[in-house]
């Protein structure tokens, strides 16, 4: 049902908005490219470099829609080489993203973690101060009632 729904709008578009309709499928062209390429389920390449190709793709169409919407100034649009700069520039910044935000992401997590592993690490250093050495592995089950908390109730431990 939602392709049909995509295929309806994409048809009247074609029929009644023939110029801005040329542009944006000669202009989405690395967008359907990597709809073909991306292989992940969730599509995000497809979703990030399409945003940024489609924002490119405003600075062409914006002067069509304002100066008159004729095929010949989509063509003459169409064919500036700053044109395609400009949106395939953009869809190559929708890439780099694409592709930098693994490493950020892992980056923060990391960062994350580390800061976690340092209060753990704090936390048993206070917990060690109060209790004595006995809670260490090194230390071992014998001298738990030696540990500076419990002088008050000796406490022993069966095996």
């Amino acid at each position: 049902m939602k392709a049909i729904v995509w295929l309806v709008l994409i048809g009247i578009m074609a029929i009644f908005f023939r110029p801005s309709a040329v542009i944006i499928a000669i202009g989405l062209l690395p967008t359907w490219l990597t709809f073909l390429f991306d292989r992940t389920p969730e599509k995000f390449g497809v979703l990030c470099v399409g945003s940024l190709n489609l924002a490119g793709l405003y600075p062409v169409l914006m002067p069509l829609w304002m100066q008159g919407h004729t095929m010949e100034r989509a063509m003459k649009a169409l064919g500036d080489p700053l044109t395609g700069a400009v949106i395939v520039g953009a869809a190559g910044v929708g890439v780099a993203i694409y592709m930098a935000t693994p490493y950020i992401v892992s980056m923060v997590v990391r960062f994350s973690i580390r800061q976690e592993i340092a209060e753990i690490e704090k936390r048993q250093a206070e917990l060690i101060a109060y209790w004595g050495e006995a809670l260490t592995d090194d230390a071992g089950m014998h001298n738990v009632t030696t540990a500076p908390a419990l002088k008050h109730k000796p406490v022993k431990l069966r095996r």
